[in-house]
């Protein structure tokens, strides 16, 4: 498959007519609630609506490339694939909280060959591929490009991080990692979405993303937006992040920061006396 800038355009418009496609459903109250895995784990009629279209839009225009989609949750046995995550931040969407996400990465097996993240509250796209660096469009079309910050110490640092679903069930729930580096931290955020959250460790808006427990359209986008702007991408051990991990910890790359990082979450978990995560390498 030969993929230029084009396609990256198309790409982008499919995912603001996404998003589009759930707002209008949220303002007119067709974007109903209803629980997947537990009473806090939720899917919208939004999630689904958005994502078939994104499936039936992205079918025509690209009919050998198949699609996973988090709703659907079907892995193709395709060499190039969709990773589609139709609203990443559904509990945000669901309540009104405008910071949730359309998250598409266009798939070669485990290269990420494109992503793009569409910011539903503000209206904003950030978009990514190989050596050709992290890039913010504007609704008016504007771009600039993104770099991660220079932040170099723990203590100078904006973290976020976010919690699973299984966190009233299990101490192995990120209580521990938070509680270590809130104190040791300028401050440690949750707001919900994992997408957008490694867009701003890529815009250079935070300084550190870390969170276990997730899925390939949760992470895998994000991951090419942190890289392709400066920044590294680990798993809690310390290798490097490929496709199909389900923690990670994005900095700005600085090494003193994400050594740091790392010490921090080894220690915190030292404790633990059942884990939901396991050894990491």
């Amino acid at each position: 498959m030969v993929f230029d800038e084009h396609d990256a355009d198309t790409v982008i418009g499919v995912a603001r007519a996404a998003g589009d496609l759930a707002r209008r459903m949220y303002l007119s109250g067709a974007a109903t609630v209803q629980q997947k895995s537990s009473d806090i784990d939720l899917v919208t009629a939004a999630d689904v609506a958005a994502e078939g279209f994104i499936r039936d839009t992205l079918g025509r225009l690209y009919p050998s490339v198949a699609l996973w989609g988090e709703e659907s949750n079907q892995q193709p046995d395709s060499e190039y694939f969709w990773l589609v995550d139709p609203i990443d931040g559904t509990t945000n969407f669901a309540h009104g909280v405008p910071y949730c996400s359309v998250n598409i990465a266009l798939q070669r097996r485990a290269e990420t060959l494109l992503a793009v993240t569409y910011h539903l509250g503000l209206d904003v796209t950030y978009y990514a591929w190989p050596r050709s660096g992290t890039w913010l469009r504007e609704a008016s079309g504007a771009e600039y490009r993104l770099h991660v910050s220079a932040t170099s110490t723990l203590r100078k640092a904006l973290l976020i991080t976010g919690f699973p679903y299984h966190r009233a069930e299990s101490e192995d729930n990120n209580g521990r990692e938070f509680a270590y580096f809130m104190p040791r931290t300028t401050c440690v955020r949750n707001f919900g979405s994992a997408a957008l959250d490694l867009a701003h460790v890529a815009a250079g808006s935070a300084d550190v993303y870390w969170e276990g427990w997730l899925n390939p359209w949760d992470l895998t986008a994000g991951v090419l937006l942190v890289r392709e702007a400066g920044g590294r991408v680990t798993t809690y051990g310390g290798r490097e992040w490929v496709f199909g991990d389900s923690n990670a910890v994005a900095s700005n790359g600085q090494p003193e920061l994400h050594q740091a990082m790392l010490d921090g979450i080894r220690t915190a978990r030292a404790g633990l006396t059942e884990r939901r995560l396991p050894v990491f390498a």
